[in-house]
């Protein structure tokens, strides 16, 4: 796929404030937010943007539950082809995978429902829920049951999503992302876009996207477009003004336990949230705006009042506000002001030496020797049988055994190594679990001979952090991560050397 950048401008020739931008970035670090990415398009250019390294403008990034916008998009193309009506019943799309017994409530149940997040479901279903399930996903979501009339409360589930996906692929015998790559991403000159495939063959629907955030911010331009690109309409205006506007006014975010998002009703009150609205699963904003939203701060902010649009990749927690509301303080007061020349030059020069923070510590220990070596451990959780370190003269080669096979990760000493990793992981980054991803890992000593890596799996939101301790002539291994929906620590590992086993009587 060719890809084609958009056109870049200064911030002062979009009556942009360099000022401003410089003043959101800085206070972001300042609030420890880990972005990876940020692009401000305003009035037809690219007027900022900042990877934070090891994160680069030609990585992909997971967008998660940022998807879900995007399969909005493959509908509202069948929509304007007048292949797919927003009232037609789902359950007529999957005659053969429905229950014995279908109820009045899941009869009923529309596309139109599924778009809105109205399904009449008390519990949404999270993307973790299902990954990794090899049985069908259809079956799974018209086996759940709907106590109540669809159409009206609101329960957001990647379920819902999904099934947009698998309605796509009936109606035109294409997947979601084939349907769109002709239609939308060739056009546009996007770059290379993968969307992970669910049992049956259908895309994901409500996750499982990876895209570089340049073309992220292009998805938001065509919608700030009204579907025109480059006098194309690829997208009926008409279709982008209907998924766009909020048709959700009363909505709710319950608890989330990591699998499942619970009903208001089921929720304790410090663990409801009230959201701005929502349309055709796009959420609606402060200031007239809509954005797509991924888990972890993947978003693409659509703001038509002021002509711009804005795009972010991340590893932020689990309900974390802040990144919006500097943005609300800073960046939206830089929008459409008398420009500022001047101050150009000083936000490129921040915008190109972000990155993330450098694990600190030795580069070499006098406890090196202990730890180069085979460990067998003890039973746990995660089915480890085998540690074994080997150490370069600037790097620690990382490898582990579990039932997935043996897996390697070499940190550099002195500065961070990119290499394709199979490290099993799942279990801290969402239920993901890739064939191969690529990592860029560090490696430092402490003055008490512990070894501390990091773990940047840089195509995702993820990094992990691990410190091996010899004690007493056993190896502890602990793992913990940025950002998960399930616990961000894994049980200690605990080994001791394989020789010292072998020689035992």
């Amino acid at each position: 796929m060719t890809s084609l950048p958009l056109r870049r401008a200064l911030p002062s020739q979009q009556r942009v404030s360099a000022r401003g931008v410089s003043d959101f970035i800085e206070a972001v670090n300042a609030a420890d937010l880990e972005l990876h990415s940020f692009m401000l398009y305003r009035d037809g250019a690219v007027v900022a943007e900042a990877f934070w390294a090891p994160y680069c403008a030609a990585r992909l990034h997971v967008q998660h539950s940022a998807t879900k916008s995007w399969v909005s998009m493959a509908v509202g193309l069948l929509v304007d082809d007048g292949a797919l009506s927003l009232d037609a019943k789902v359950v007529d799309f999957f005659s053969a995978d429905c229950p014995a017994s279908i109820s009045a409530n899941l009869a009923a149940m529309t596309v139109r429902d599924l778009l809105t997040m109205r399904t009449g479901h008390r519990q949404g279903i999270s993307g973790g829920a299902w990954r990794g399930r090899s049985d069908s996903w259809v079956r799974l979501f018209l086996n759940e049951p709907v106590e109540d009339p669809p159409g009206h409360r609101f329960i957001y589930s990647s379920a819902s999503s999904f099934m947009l996906s698998a309605i796509v692929s009936v109606v035109s015998g294409q997947t979601a992302f084939e349907l769109c790559n002709v239609r939308i991403f060739q056009p546009m000159g996007m770059g290379p876009i993968e969307w992970d495939l669910a049992p049956g063959g259908f895309n994901t629907g409500g996750n499982g996207l990876s895209c570089r955030t340049e073309d992220l911010l292009k998805f938001g331009v065509l919608h700030l477009q009204h579907g025109n690109w480059e006098g194309q309409q690829l997208l009926s205006r008409e279709w982008v003004a209907q998924a766009t506007r909020g048709h959700v006014d009363d909505v709710w975010m319950g608890a989330f336990d990591g699998k499942r998002y619970l009903s208001r009703d089921e929720s304790s009150d410090a663990a409801v949230t009230r959201r701005e609205g929502y349309g055709y699963q796009w959420w609606m904003t402060l200031h007239g705006g809509y954005y797509a939203s991924g888990v972890f701060g993947q978003q693409c902010i659509v703001l038509p009042r002021h002509n711009a649009v804005i795009a972010f990749t991340a590893g932020l927690a689990l309900g974390e506000r802040r990144l919006h509301s500097l943005l609300w303080e800073h960046l939206l007061p830089a929008l459409d002001v008398p420009t500022e020349g001047p101050a150009d030059a000083g936000l490129a020069a921040l915008l190109a030496h972000q990155q993330r923070p450098v694990l600190s510590g030795a580069a070499s220990s006098p406890r090196q020797a202990e730890f180069s070596r085979t460990f067998v451990m003890q039973a746990n959780e995660d089915q480890v049988s085998e540690v074994r370190l080997e150490f370069g003269p600037e790097h620690c080669d990382f490898y582990l055994t579990d039932p997935r096979g043996t897996h390697c990760i070499r940190a550099g000493f002195t500065a961070g190594i990119e290499t394709q990793t199979s490290m099993t992981g799942h279990y801290l980054h969402h239920q993901y679990q890739p064939e191969l991803t690529p990592v860029v890992a560090q490696a430092r000593w402490t003055e008490d001979g512990v070894l501390s890596m990091t773990w940047q799996f840089v195509e995702t939101a993820f990094c992990d952090r691990v410190t091996c301790r010899i004690e007493h002539g056993t190896l502890s291994v602990d793992r913990s991560v940025n950002v998960n929906a399930g616990p961000l620590q894994r049980p200690t590992l605990t080994g001791h050397p394989a020789i010292a086993l072998q020689e035992s009587p």
